[in-house]
């Protein structure tokens, strides 16, 4: 049983990793060289004037510049590199022997404090490179891979969180593979930040726990789930959810806990919302779960989404919309329809998403037994004829 999803951010570029590489090992170089010769070119300026004693501290701005992003190491050469102009500039003029020194300690002390601020600051990214290490390490926990292909379906997982620092947010999305039927379920956690982290981390435990357990139904797994996120949640907590069960013989159960209901593309195009025959409230909120089953044909697309998707908006405030994107879902390849929907979402939002996203495309595929001429055939023929779902109490829906 695994879950995790697919983690992109909207500022995320794909550049080669040598060449960005390279590119990282030429900018400290190339600021440094710049800063050397800004350094020079103010000692010249200044011994040009015969102004060379009492501006010598100012070679050392180079140096202060240069710890804020560069390495100890170049800093200290530049350090070192101002201070020799400095000292040659100090020598060079007339003056008290006190006032030299006095002067040419105040340059040491600038460049010392230069270099000792850059290790303080090479020392700080690294302690904060290893806790992002252990977060990254972390939120893998919580997020683990979701398989590409379940019983008589394939899968595409697209999660972005709105921190661009985080991988993970308060959206969540676990698929459960089986035996048997495969299963999941995605939602929203109110709210932003740890508190919604960890009772989306909950909400994913507890369904996985859930679906291990033998002989529970899909309507059984969300009551299970929804009492482990009330004990978790908070007064004012609560997660929207979309559970789902897929049987490979063309039925597709749902219980929708106030989340927005998917969207089913026909093999014929046509886009439609598989609305519930009754919704009920968020978990956490005591909702009256019960479910509606509808029927799903070979080539069918599903799409699941949280709200983070519709509530994406434009510089003009319209939001994003799904029926405008009919040529993306379809696309042959559902792993490019997914990367493509992504990229046109973060497009129309500017790179600039308010809310966390996680997005799953499910596409139904022929049963196992269909090429034996089995009771799938009808189903994979797109006819009819198929069997009824053994399990399944509910109202057959059409959408």
């Amino acid at each position: 049983m695994s879950a995790t999803v697919k983690v992109k951010a909207p500022s995320e570029v794909r550049t080669p990793a040598g060449e960005t590489g390279r590119s990282r090992d030429r900018a400290p170089r190339l600021v440094a060289l710049l800063l050397a010769v800004a350094i020079a070119v103010m000692a010249i300026a200044m011994l040009a004037t015969g102004r060379g004693l009492m501006p010598a501290a100012w070679l050392e701005v180079g140096p202060l510049v240069a710890s804020l992003a560069l390495s100890p190491w170049i800093t200290a050469i530049l350090a070192g590199w101002a201070l020799a102009l400095s000292t040659a500039l100090a020598i060079g003029q007339p003056g008290p022997p006190g006032v030299l020194v006095s002067h040419l300690g105040v340059c040491v002390l600038l460049a010392a404090f230069a270099v000792a601020n850059s290790a303080l600051r090479a020392a700080a990214e690294r302690r904060i490179g290893h806790v992002r290490a252990v977060a990254r390490v972390a939120q893998s926990a919580i997020l683990q891979e979701i398989p590409a292909t379940v019983t008589a379906a394939r899968l595409a997982s697209r999660y972005v969180s709105a921190s661009p620092e985080a991988r993970v947010g308060g959206d969540l999305l676990e698929v459960v593979a089986g035996p048997g039927y495969p299963r999941w379920l995605i939602g929203d956690t109110r709210g932003k930040g740890l508190p919604a982290v960890r009772l989306a981390s909950v909400a994913m435990t507890s369904f996985r726990d859930a679906c291990a357990q033998p002989g529970l139904s899909l309507p059984e797994i969300a009551r299970a789930v929804d009492g482990s996120v009330s004990r978790a949640a908070g007064d004012e907590d609560f997660v929207t959810a979309v559970f789902a069960e897929f049987d490979p013989h063309g039925w597709l159960q749902l219980v929708t806990c106030g989340h927005p209901p998917p969207l089913r593309l026909t093999v014929d195009g046509d886009l439609r919302p598989l609305t519930p025959a009754a919704y009920a409230t968020p978990l956490g909120l005591h909702p009256d779960i019960q479910s509606s089953t509808f029927t799903v044909n070979v080539g069918d697309r599903l799409v699941f989404y949280t709200d983070g998707l519709l509530e994406a908006r434009d510089r003009l405030g319209r939001q994003f919309r799904l029926e405008d994107c009919l040529d993306t879902l379809r696309h042959p390849d559902l792993q490019a329809a997914a990367d493509e929907l992504l990229g046109r979402l973060v497009a129309h939002a500017r790179r600039k998403l308010g809310d966390d996203v996680a997005l799953l495309l499910v596409e139904a595929t022929a049963p196992p037994g269909a090429a034996d001429g089995g009771p799938a055939l009808a189903l994979a023929a797109g006819g009819q004829g198929q069997p009824a779902r053994p399990t399944d109490n509910s109202l057959a829906l059409t959408g």
